[in-house]
């Protein structure tokens, strides 16, 4: 068995459609070849499980007398986690990187549960101001945040690899899914997003090389990334820190004759 991590995560798109309508033609090939025609594919078990935490806070501070000011509050905090799930990676000649699919979804299917927080703190000009257009006072109807715990099942991810310098970092990307709160507002960097890029605009990823990743010799192993991100202007910022983990089960392919 062999265990790896990594404190780097790097996050990009991954085109998995392709790869599902073209394995099935590869597959006997693949399985029989030495693989110095370039073409790899090799089969895994994994889990995925991670969180990511999220605190934001405004600052807004009123300029004159038809201006309100926004002192408002939240904090968000995601688990996710999936089950076993066999994935292929598959490396055609020609193509910068491996791709990951499955053969029953294209992405890899994880239950979050979202507990999500949120304090409005704001004051409104008063109704008697002379602010012409812009009128003064409270709306009339004002949104009750519906914050608290709520699940989301199926939260999909997809795993990738980066370009360039990233080639070599595993990527945990989300897929497409809805924010489960209507009126609890949630951060730039909050979830259903994973952040993807550190304060300085560099990828957080997990060290997997493409190498070990097609290495019969590596049976067994996790890859673990970490990474902060931070957004800030004039009269708000937040923060968002995620930890993921994947592991790797190789399993048992054909040898070749």
């Amino acid at each position: 068995m062999t265990l790896r991590s990594t404190d780097r995560l790097l996050a990009i798109a991954l085109a998995c459609c392709a790869a599902i309508a073209l394995v099935s033609s590869f597959t006997a090939k693949a399985d029989a070849a030495t693989y110095s025609n370039g073409f790899r594919l090799s089969k895994f078990k994994v889990e995925v499980k991670g969180w990511q935490k999220t605190v934001q806070q405004h600052t807004h501070m009123a300029v004159d007398q038809c201006d309100g000011e926004d002192h408002s509050s939240g904090t968000e905090m995601v688990t996710f986690r999936s089950k076993p799930i066999v994935i292929t990676a598959m490396y055609m000649p020609g193509d910068r990187n491996p791709e990951f699919f499955s053969a029953k979804q294209v992405g890899i299917p994880t239950t979050a549960v979202v507990k999500r927080s949120y304090t409005p703190r704001i004051s409104y000009p008063s109704p008697t101001a002379n602010c012409g257009e812009n009128g003064g006072g409270a709306p009339e109807e004002i949104p009750q945040p519906d914050c608290g715990t709520k699940t989301v099942n199926p939260y999909m991810l997809k795993l990738a690899y980066g370009f360039g310098k990233g080639q070599d970092k595993l990527v945990l990307n989300t897929d497409s899914v809805e924010d489960p709160f209507e009126t609890c507002p949630g951060a730039t960097h909050g979830f259903p997003i994973l952040i993807v890029f550190d304060n300085k605009s560099r990828d957080i990823g997990a060290d997997l090389s493409q190498k070990e990743l097609f290495d019969p010799q590596f049976q067994k192993w996790i890859s673990i990334a970490r990474g902060s991100a931070k957004e800030q202007t004039a009269d708000y910022w937040e923060k968002s820190t995620v930890h993921w983990e994947v592991s790797f089960t190789r399993l048992k392919e054909k040898p070749a004759p």
